[in-house]
């Protein structure tokens, strides 16, 4: 890290232990004045509660900013105090005189010595590495690759097939052509045949040769119409990631691309941070940035919901002890809201006590940190968590065999984007593809030749697309498609781009050669005012252009004009009930098409 961060940091960290040092006398007089209601004898439940809270964020505070000397005095407080109120007992002599001697050694404290002189060096922690999301289209459209093969045809044949999946695929016939490519500019993979008129293993040799002179080895994948072991045994001593025997199927040819040319790069976790003492939520925010993080703060705990609201937080990290509302409430609140059931949340707190750690967690919390807590734990706890709930939050919400969204996704997502297009008065399309004849696919190439189509479409459509761009896997051979930010007559050049693209894959079952097609229906808004609208005038267009003669797009352009098409035909796809269907493979019901 620079050491321009390095000192941010150490700055940002020096300005909060000193705010912790200034607000401490502050904090030691509310704890005297709610002393002085104990002995008093008046509303003594909440003087012990919220003397009970001053204590123990004293001593979580004061243990991450590093004051060790608070915590023996202020933990003897609390300790006291949370006897009380766990067993509702009365307030005591003996419980007073415990109070007076702890605040008193807290009074008789100097911070400001404790202060260090040089600011402390910076906590050393690294991330995991993580795989990134597949359908960077922004990155994937900046990838080149090379191919190389000394068959002219097979070269422009699977370049232009390649290309259809969001890869910049240069072809080459020569090794020398290649060589010379190179040398100008370094691609970001190669595809290499194996044998060539120089030799058996001419192929391999010069990729050897091509990433000895370099200190990151470009990854490569031959291919060969050898199958035996030594020609794989020699590609792989040349540098080779992956060997695929001709004829190389597009699809898996893609699929390995997508795999080695993976940036590594995704949207950074987000967290929310919820502490009463903002300086503790400050700090904790501090460091997870730090490590890459994106944090949001709420220092009171009816704020969550708000802060949680389009922030997309992968975890909650929150107090336990907060005036007013515990973590615990605050846990079952969220719990009790849609869309929150399964969000992460993580107590931090200074709380030692294994019984009410445990009860805190029986409301629906998933771990607890007790401080005083390294940066480097506190960064790899969280980064462990909110990983998992990526990873489960992906299998909840994506398709299994495409890993586009599924059914109902696609729907939450389009009345999301359609509230944002009404608010920021935008356009959008909804565009809804089916793949044409794809019951003969089964039928004639078997179910994992159908799931192999779709699993292209799927692929075609999330690398070709824009980022902002919504696909998701309606359900069968159908996708659905929201379009943000364009008109149906742009919506249509691009599904129509995709169509004739999609159309020149080649797939192969047995070794025999096919090709498929889609066909599409536009909806747009605000021409269609709602989701439900949307999707069934988009559907209707989509039948149009089945009885049309399939292989084309449809635009959807009144009700009225549409009403002609009947909703019980099995050509458009969602309202379709009672259709004679087969399951593919991925276990979803697959339309029969006449």
């Amino acid at each position: 890290m620079a050491s321009g961060k390095n000192e941010s940091f150490r700055e940002r960290k020096q300005r909060l232990r000193q705010s912790f040092v200034a607000q401490f006398p502050e904090r030691l007089a509310q704890a005297r004045e709610l002393l002085a209601r104990l002995r008093s004898g008046s509303d003594q439940r909440e003087a012990l509660e919220r003397l009970h809270l001053v204590l123990h964020t004293l001593k979580g505070s004061g243990a991450s900013f590093g004051f060790d000397a608070i915590n023996a005095p202020a933990k003897a407080a609390e300790h006291a105090l949370r006897g009380v109120l766990d067993q509702d007992a009365r307030v005591t002599d003996r419980l007073i005189l415990a109070l007076e001697q702890a605040l008193g050694a807290l009074e008789g404290l100097d911070l400001a010595l404790e202060l260090p002189a040089a600011p402390e060096s910076w906590p050393r922690f690294e991330i995991p590495a993580r795989h990134a999301v597949e359908g960077d289209t922004r990155e994937r459209r900046q990838r080149l690759v090379y191919l190389c093969d000394d068959d002219p045809i097979i070269a422009q044949e699977l370049s232009g097939q390649l290309s259809c999946f969001g890869y910049q695929i240069i072809p080459f016939v020569t090794l020398d052509s290649l060589r010379q490519a190179f040398r100008r500019e370094r691609p970001s993979a190669i595809i290499m045949d194996v044998i060539f008129p120089e030799g058996q293993d001419a192929g391999p040799t010069a990729i050897a040769a091509l990433n000895a002179g370099i200190d990151q080895p470009v990854p490569c994948i031959f291919m060969s119409s050898r199958d035996d072991f030594s020609a794989r045994l020699r590609a792989v001593q040349s540098g080779g990631n992956a060997y695929c025997p001709k004829p190389v199927k597009a699809v898996e040819l893609a699929e390995i691309l997508d795999q080695l040319t993976n940036p590594g790069a995704t949207e950074p976790f987000h967290i929310l941070i919820v502490d009463d003492d903002p300086d503790v939520a400050q700090f904790f925010s501090m460091v997870l940035e730090e490590a890459g993080m994106v944090t949001r703060v709420a220092n009171e705990p009816a704020r969550v919901p708000g802060a949680l609201d389009g922030f997309n937080a992968d975890l909650v990290l929150m107090d336990l002890y907060m005036p007013n509302c515990s973590g615990p409430d605050l846990a079952r609140v969220l719990r009790q809201m849609p869309g929150h059931l399964s969000l992460p949340i993580i107590y931090v707190s200074a709380e030692t006590n294994l019984d009410r750690q445990f009860k805190a967690l029986e409301v629906g919390a998933d771990g607890f940190l007790t401080k005083p807590l390294e940066p480097a734990r506190l960064v790899a706890e969280v980064h462990l968590r909110a990983e998992r709930m990526r990873i489960l939050r992906s299998l909840m919400i994506r398709d299994g065999l495409t890993g586009l969204f599924n059914h109902n996704t696609i729907l939450q997502l389009l009345d999301v984007a359609l509230a944002s297009c009404r608010r920021n008065q935008t356009s959008l399309c909804m565009a809804m593809i089916d793949v044409d004849h794809f019951k003969s696919v089964n039928d004639t190439h078997g179910h994992p030749a159908g799931d192999q189509v779709l699993r292209a479409l799927g692929r075609t459509l999330r690398l070709r697309l824009r980022e902002v761009d919504l696909v998701g896997r309606y359900g069968g051979e159908e996708f659905a498609i929201i379009l943000v930010g364009v008109d149906a007559v742009h919506a249509k050049e691009i599904m129509d781009e995709l169509r004739a693209d999609f159309a020149e894959v080649s797939f192969f079952a047995d070794d025999v050669e096919f090709h498929c097609a889609f066909s599409g229906g536009i909806a747009a808004y605000p021409q269609f005012t709602s989701a439900s609208a949307l999707v069934d005038a988009a559907d209707r267009a989509l039948y149009q252009a089945k009885r049309a003669g399939r292989n084309r797009v449809e635009i959807a352009t009144t009700t009225a004009e549409l009403a002609d098409a009947p909703p019980s035909e099995p050509m458009g796809g969602h309202a379709r009930e009672g259709l004679n269907s087969k399951a593919s493979s991925s276990g979803v019901e697959m339309r029969d098409e006449h």
